[in-house]
């Protein structure tokens, strides 16, 4: 066997996997415009530049028919390769929104991790309909002056209303009644972003917040689904 022919078979192997992959990320993990908005595509980075990338020109440059311990060289690549993407899988699983909260006036991306990170049980989440991110809202008063001071408290005193999951509440079919902010949502979007905002039913406008980037998203009640980012002006 010629070491392009042994580079041939790893890449091969290793395109198969990330494929798997790539499907788990697309589909489950970072369904919708989540991969391109939520860190999909920065996870995915990782995996392809180890598994498709590193491991195959590794075998390339080792490989030598008859060369002693050869046999060692390539298990050795084949466990670094395995446990690098190990690694790497195991980040973007915990990077892995969970949770699309709505709080006030704002789609929260919450990812696994927050909750470690705010020390938060996620298994709360399993009390929601649906698949996986669940669609939540934070529960707040209607009187909009009592619910202006719950959310000015909570980043008082570092509880943020996302995180607030005793007062989590499952996504209603009528979304339209907890959008009550929209309307000032879009006012403030005119400005700030480069681009003409969809006006129909199907968009109720909200500002989007995640460890990977910030704007304004639209969320179609009927599909249940974030359908469009619109990204911040700079």
């Amino acid at each position: 066997m010629t070491r392009w022919k042994a580079f041939t078979i790893h890449l091969a192997i290793s395109l198969v996997i990330f494929l798997m992959f790539l499907g788990i990320i697309v589909f489950i993990w970072f369904p919708g415009i989540l991969f391109s908005i939520d860190g999909g595509w920065n996870g995915l980075r990782i995996v392809l530049g180890v598994d498709v990338v590193l491991g195959p020109l590794l075998t390339l440059v080792v490989f030598k028919v008859g060369k002693p311990g050869l046999k060692f060289d390539l298990s050795c690549i084949a466990a670094a390769q395995i446990a690098c993407m190990a690694v790497g899988i195991w980040i973007v699983y915990q990077e892995r929104p969970i949770a699309l909260v709505f709080a006030y006036d704002t789609f929260y991306s919450v990812s696994a991790q927050e909750f470690e990170d705010y020390d938060k049980d996620p298994g709360v989440l399993n009390n929601f309909p649906g698949a996986y991110p669940k669609l939540v809202y934070t529960e707040l008063p209607d009187n909009k002056i009592k619910a202006d001071i719950a959310m000015m408290r909570s980043q008082f005193i570092g509880d943020p209303l996302f995180m607030q999951t005793e007062n989590y509440k499952a996504l209603p079919e009528a979304a339209g009644d907890v959008f009550r902010r929209e309307s000032n949502v879009r006012e403030r979007a005119d400005s700030l972003v480069d681009a003409v905002i969809e006006d129909s039913p199907a968009c109720l406008l909200s500002r989007f917040v995640s460890a990977h980037t910030n704007g304004y998203v639209c969320f179609d009640p009927q599909r249940r689904k974030l359908t469009r980012f619109y990204k911040e002006s700079s």
